[in-house]
């Protein structure tokens, strides 16, 4: 009798136990699916948030002048915290690592290495995220593989604090006239499409155009010798500068409560930096 009574007390022991372990694997399923969907919404909502010119970049390398001038200040792209490193003797079509950089010390001219790149992006990669998502990311990198994405790190916040009053205005042009444009259109469009000036790598009408060619060439605009130019000769001297720097354009943007003034935009398109006649590794 003892015997009985002993394995009727195992038996629920038993039924307790795979119980148990039955509703914890349940649970633990429930879990991992519930892991896996909202990973996959996390990871699906990364991909779809980044745009397909940052998700898969395209090589480009053209030349922005640009001025910043905040609440009369304006901002000196020479210093240290905005100029990067590069091989000075290599000249190469090669996609980089990021989609921006100013070097050479030089103030002004901006170097878009990639494709398709906004006016808001551009912004964003300096500090001054006015198109929202982190501050440090412009998005996610997929061209190496889903399983190998990776950040497109924005440079930090080097742009300065504009106040709460601030509003922004934008101007294009050169020396000679300019115009104001929409700020809106500037933050969400292409740079090319928003300056109406398509770069030599991205140009239809230079299907011969080999960018190793560019990035090798050297003009003298001036010739061996040094002499007096009639005004036909300066300008097409500037237009085959512009042709050899890939130069789209020239804005100044002002973050300041009041609109300038014409003698503050003039002043501005004055001051626009000399293009080098030389453009191997810039």
């Amino acid at each position: 009798m003892e015997k009985k009574e002993d394995m009727k007390d195992e038996t629920p022991k038993d039924n307790k136990t795979n119980h148990s372990k039955k509703s914890w694997f349940i649970k633990g399923g429930i879990i991992a699916v519930a892991l896996l969907f909202f990973s996959g919404g996390y990871y699906g909502y990364l991909y779809a948030s980044t745009p397909s010119h940052l998700r898969n970049p395209e090589f480009e390398h053209y030349h922005l002048r640009t001025q910043i001038v905040v609440d009369g200040e304006p901002v000196d792209f020479s210093l240290r915290e905005f100029q990067e490193e590069y091989d000075k003797t290599s000249c190469s079509a090669e996609l980089t690592g990021q989609p921006i950089d100013f070097h050479d010390e030089m103030d002004q001219m901006a170097h878009v290495h990639w494709r398709g790149i906004t006016g808001g992006e551009f912004l964003k990669f300096y500090g001054w995220n006015l198109i929202g998502g982190e501050d440090e990311s412009l998005g996610r990198r997929y061209d190496q593989g889903m399983m190998r994405m990776h950040q497109v790190k924005t440079a930090g916040k080097l742009l300065p604090e504009v106040s709460n009053n601030a509003n922004y205005y934008i101007y294009v042009g050169d020396e000679n006239s300019y115009e104001q444009k929409d700020w809106d259109k500037f933050l969400e469009s292409d740079l090319e499409d928003f300056l109406g000036k398509k770069s030599r790598l991205n140009n239809e009408n230079e299907t011969s155009f080999n960018p190793i060619d560019w990035f090798t060439q050297k003009a003298y605009a001036h010739g061996d010798v040094v002499d007096e130019h009639s005004e036909s000769d300066l300008e097409n001297d500037k237009e085959k500068l512009e042709r050899i720097n890939n130069l789209i354009g020239n804005i100044v943007i002002f973050a300041q409560e009041t609109e300038p003034t014409e003698a503050q935009i003039q002043e501005r398109f004055a001051n626009l930096v000399p293009l080098s006649d030389s453009v191997c590794g810039g």
